[in-house]
């Protein structure tokens, strides 16, 4: 059984082109055909087992064609899902597991009793492949959709301190989006948007300044305005 990109990019939840970031981080096993790049399964177990990553591709195949399948997930702007999980300036923490630990603890739409595991699939995401995608910023996401998330929901944090991160360009990381969606297609298209705004020297630059809450979400709201699918 061999997967394309896209194949991987569905399954893991992810954009293609994190996937190819990966791949030049040689977190993934790839067999390649000319200039075609495949996976092939027996490789993926592999790397599976040796990262503790449990696979499982006949869930994975009805999990992406089942994803939506009456369209009843309505896409989510990126304001939208900003401003139900807000700004988290100076986030306390020594490492990256005290700062996710502090940025969960303020997260009010994440039941209590659920954010010991939310913490969990955070730091599991990190230690098979970072998010960290360079310029001093990460996206932080679990690799399988929280279930009891109800809504799509990005926090926007700072650390109180630049936080050492595995991330590609070896950079400490000064801007966390923390994206936590309860469905894999509000997933994919947030994290397109946030790819988008990131391309953006200005927007990143406005970013790092660590501006008011107010003002972020205006110039989210403005630049993605000007993105398409």
């Amino acid at each position: 059984m061999e997967l394309s990109v896209a194949d991987m990019s569905n399954y893991l939840g992810v954009t293609p082109d994190t996937i190819k970031r990966w791949l030049k981080q040689g977190k993934l096993p790839v067999s390649k055909k000319g200039q075609t790049i495949t996976f092939r399964r027996k490789d993926l177990e592999n790397w599976a087992r040796k990262n503790q990553i449990k696979l499982d591709f006949s869930k994975a195949a009805v999990k992406t064609e089942e994803a939506n399948p009456r369209g009843e997930n309505e896409l989510v702007s990126l304001v939208q899902a900003v401003e139900r999980a807000g700004v988290f300036p100076g986030i306390p923490g020594n490492d990256t597991s005290e700062v996710f630990e502090s940025a969960i603890a303020g997260m009010g739409f994440v039941p209590e009793t659920f954010k010991s595991d939310l913490l969990s699939r955070l730091l599991e995401r990190e230690a098979a492949l970072s998010t960290g995608i360079g310029n001093g910023i990460a996206i932080p996401h679990p690799r399988v959709q929280p279930e009891y998330i109800e809504s799509p929901a990005v926090l926007i944090g700072y650390p109180r301190e630049p936080l050492a991160y595995n991330a590609l360009d070896g950079k400490a990381v000064s801007v966390l989006f923390f994206l936590l969606c309860p469905d894999l297609k509000n997933h994919l298209h947030l994290l397109s948007v946030i790819s988008f705004c990131l391309r953006n020297d200005s927007f990143v630059s406005f970013l790092k300044s660590g501006p008011k809450t107010a003002d972020l979400l205006e110039k989210v709201g403005l630049l993605e305005q000007t993105y398409s699918i």
